[in-house]
């Protein structure tokens, strides 16, 4: 599909508008270093204060068993059933922790739709399509996507069914509220999971896949190559810690080390990438391996596994996918943090009650997807994603929309904000996926997908001024 088909679509259909987006502050907003996890400059001498249940759980536990790795950590502070971050409700938006792309404005969500729609088109418009989500929020990125979606003819008849991976039930009730409004009188199945293997597999519909800010919250273990290889960077308990008191030492009684001798993660997860052997001594490297596990099943349930599709009048399998996350194309050491409040805090001050994220490397997303039957595109920004499919015509179609002078601003800025190449537009990558049926892919090369599409050199000779064009903001 050309460019002008792609903006095209854009102009038409989709009539809604979003209201009174926010603009606070956003997890995004660091790629600074790991928070300094140091002594705190507070008076030894100060009252005491209440203890964090959880921080005393993890304490327990690291004295019974010995220092936790980082990914265990992450796992309490998230995932705990009763003190963990995301069991506690909607932590999202302007009351929560932090703001996501989609809540800032619905063009995001659209032009992530205009996207699957032309590779639906692309494939043949497949009778039957379903759609995949990891970590849908509030459900307002799916919402926004089957707007849009419905708002086609052809694509919207061939939707069956949504299937969302999501563990907390708090956040399952807010998406089901949300998106049961949407899907009212349809005839579309909505499911949820609370992993990316429950998801059926299929032989005769079109899978669209999309993970938005979700391989960011993926437990993550942290290396440090010394003489003696591969050492493991651990959460031990601070032995000058006051149960109860706010001394110098950490808030939590919590605190890094590196473990003196090899541990299990550190003599195998190194190893998963050839990128880490390159490394010189003294780098660190954070790897999830569980985002390497779920972004190869993404890529199995795309590409099929190699299985052959039903045959059949309209019968297709296949499908493509997005991932859009803060990170980029190479490894991170020191990339995790903690937000609270829309502010980054330390990682051991609240367990439970601030979120805990890394940037993704993109790279190692990429390499899980080897011999899965898909293909990675990109990743290219967010702002390059949303501009070449057609974020400028779109938002001159909201803004003439708007009744009155300050929403058309507030429509203007919450796109500005998207594309801003110093945060969002920049710090957020986007990936594709198709399967390798889908991309035209052979033993020996890949046909280009618009908009990950490799930029052609640029002439060096200079034109005269009255020949050139000039590209408004």
């Amino acid at each position: 599909m050309s460019r002008a088909s792609i903006r095209s679509l854009t102009r038409q259909h989709i009539p809604y508008i979003r209201k009174n987006s926010p603009t606070i502050p956003c997890r995004y907003q660091s790629t600074s270093t790991l928070p300094n996890s140091s002594p705190s400059t507070t008076s030894p001498s100060v009252p005491a204060v209440k203890e964090n249940e959880l921080a005393k759980i993890i304490r327990d536990t690291i004295k019974s068993t010995g220092p936790i790795p980082i990914s265990r950590y992450m796992q309490f502070c998230l995932s705990h059933p009763t003190y963990g971050y995301y069991q506690k409700g909607d932590v999202f938006g302007e009351k929560g922790d932090f703001i996501t792309s989609p809540e800032i404005s619905q063009i995001f969500g659209e032009l992530v739709a205009i996207w699957f729609l032309t590779r639906w088109m692309e494939s043949g418009s497949p009778k039957k399509v379903r759609l995949v989500e990891l970590g849908p929020g509030r459900g307002t990125l799916m919402d926004d996507i089957l707007r849009t979606l419905f708002s086609f003819p052809g694509v919207s008849e061939a939707v069956q069914s949504i299937h969302l991976v999501e563990n907390s039930e708090a956040l399952r009730n807010v998406q089901g509220t949300k998106l049961s409004q949407r899907l009212d009188r349809k005839d579309v199945d909505l499911n949820w999971y609370t992993g990316i293997n429950e998801v059926p597999e299929t032989e005769d519909t079109y899978t669209f896949v999309v993970a938005h800010e979700f391989f960011d919250a993926m437990p993550i273990n942290t290396f440090e190559k010394t003489d003696m290889g591969w050492r493991e960077v651990q959460v031990d308990n601070d032995p000058a810690y006051t149960p109860g008191l706010s001394t110098q030492s950490s808030k939590s009684g919590l605190r890094l080390s590196i473990s003196p001798s090899p541990t299990p993660l550190s003599t195998v997860l190194p190893a998963t990438s050839p990128r880490f052997a390159k490394l010189s001594k003294g780098s660190r490297i954070e790897v999830a391996q569980d985002s390497f596990k779920i972004m190869r099943r993404i890529g199995e349930l795309l590409g099929n596994k190699g299985k052959n599709a039903a045959s059949g009048a309209g019968a297709a399998s296949g499908g493509c996918g997005v991932v859009v996350d803060y990170g980029g194309d190479r490894s991170y050491g020191q990339s995790f943090r903690a937000f609270k409040n829309h502010k980054i805090v330390d990682i051991f001050d609240d367990p439970g009650n601030a979120d805990l994220t890394a940037n993704v490397d993109f790279a190692y997303l990429r390499e899980s997807l080897d011999s899965t039957g898909s293909s990675a595109l990109g990743p290219i920004s967010q702002s390059s994603f949303l501009l070449s499919l057609g974020l400028q015509p779109r938002l001159k179609k909201l803004i003439d929309s708007a009744t009155n002078e300050n929403r058309k601003e507030d429509i203007r800025k919450s796109a500005q904000r998207l594309i801003d190449p110093l945060g969002m537009g920049g710090q957020y990558q986007v990936m594709g996926i198709t399967s390798d049926s889908d991309s035209g892919k052979t033993t020996t090369t890949k046909e280009e997908i618009y908009p990950f599409i490799t930029p052609k050199p640029q002439s060096q000779v200079l034109q005269p001024q009255s020949q050139s064009k000039v590209l408004k903001p």
